[in-house]
C-alpha cells in the first residue's frame, strides 16, 4: 500500500497534530525514512508517542514498520520518475490526441494508485462474505449506480440472489425483508452520498453485514462498514469527478468477481453456462 498516496488521502480527516505530523513526512520523505521516533517528533514539536500513535493509525505495527514501507514507496515513485508521463489537466484548447493520452494516462494512474491502497485482508473477507451471503443487496447512486449496475449483473452471472434498485422507496421495502444472512454491498465514491447514508444506517441497525466500497479518507458510510473496501480520491476537478473514481471502483469490482470465480468452481461453470447460452443468440 502506498504510504505517501494514504497520507495525502487521510490528511483532511487528522487533528492539527497529526496533520503537521502528515505534512513533514510528505516535505521531506527522504529525511524520515532516516529519523529516529525522537527526532521527528522533535522537528513536529511533539511527543515520541505521538508518532508511534500516528503510524499506527495509518495501519502499521509501530514506527518502523511505517519507514520500511516509506522507503519501499519513495523507491517505486524514483523509478516512475524515470518514465515520461502526461499529468496535466486537460484543457478545451488541447487537441485530440493531448486529450486521449490525458484520458488513457488518468485512467491507467487511477488503476496503479487504486492497486497501491488495496487492503488483501479486507478484500478476501469481501469475497467469503459474497460466496456465504444468502441475499445481497447492492447499493449506488448517480456514478457509483453505474458501477453497482455492473457489480449486480456480474454476481448474477456468478448464481448468486442479488438485488440493485436505485429509488429509494424502493430500496427501503427490499431493505425490511433482509435478515442477519444477507449482505448490503454499498458504493459511494465520496461516502456522504445522504440517501445511501440513510439505508445503510437502517441496515445496520437491522444487523446486516455492510460491504463499503468508498474513498479511503473517513466517511460517514465506510463508519458504517463491516468490511471496507478502498478508491482513490482524486483532486475535485474535471477529470477525477468524471473518470477516475469510476475507473477506481471498477477496478476493485472486477478484482473480486475474479477472485470469486477462482474459488468457487460451481461459480465457474455457471459464468461457462451463462457464456454458452448469449453465444446462441449471436449473429
Amino acid at each position: 500500500m502506498s504510504v505517501i498516496l494514504k497520507l495525502k488521502m487521510m490528511r483532511e480527516n487528522f487533528s492539527k497534530m497529526e496533520q503537521k505530523i502528515a505534512d513533514y513526512i510528505l516535505n521531506h520523505p527522504e529525511e524520515v525514512k532516516q529519523l529516529t521516533t525522537y527526532q521527528v517528533a522533535k522537528i513536529c514539536k511533539t511527543s515520541q508517542a505521538s508518532i508511534v500513535r500516528f503510524a499506527k493509525k495509518m495501519g502499521f505495527s509501530g514506527y518502523p514498520d511505517f519507514k520500511l514501507s516509506l522507503s519501499q514507496d519513495i523507491g517505486v515513485r524514483s523509478a516512475k520518475k524515470q518514465v515520461n508521463i502526461i499529468d496535466s489537466e486537460i484543457n478545451s484548447d488541447d487537441s485530440l490526441q493531448e486529450v486521449c493520452q490525458k484520458v488513457a494516462h488518468e485512467n491507467v494512474r487511477a488503476i496503479e494508485d487504486t492497486y497501491s491502497l488495496l487492503d488483501f485482508k479486507e478484500l478476501e473477507k469481501a469475497v467469503k462474505a459474497l460466496e456465504k451471503a444468502k441475499r445481497i443487496m447492492i447499493l449506488g447512486a448517480g456514478f457509483s449506480g453505474v458501477v453497482a449496475k455492473d457489480l449486480s449483473y456480474k454476481l448474477l452471472e456468478l448464481g448468486k440472489d442479488v438485488v440493485f434498485e436505485m429509488d429509494f422507496h424502493i430500496q427501503l421495502s427490499l431493505l425490511s425483508t433482509m435478515g442477519a444472512k444477507d449482505i448490503l454491498f454499498v458504493i459511494s465514491y465520496s461516502g456522504k452520498t445522504k440517501e445511501v447514508y440513510e439505508i445503510t444506517k437502517k441496515a445496520k441497525e437491522r444487523g446486516i453485514l455492510i460491504i463499503t466500497l468508498t474513498t479511503i479518507a473517513g466517511n460517514p458510510i465506510r463508519d458504517l462498514g463491516d468490511i471496507s473496501l478502498n478508491t482513490v480520491e482524486l483532486n475535485k476537478n474535471f477529470r477525477a469527478t468524471a473518470l477516475s473514481p469510476r475507473i477506481s471502483q471498477m477496478t476493485v469490482i472486477d478484482m473480486l468477481y475474479v477472485r470469486l470465480i477462482l474459488e468457487n468452481k460451481e461459480m465457474e461453470e455457471n459464468i461457462l453456462e451463462a457464456m454458452e447460452i448469449v453465444k446462441n443468440f449471436k449473429l
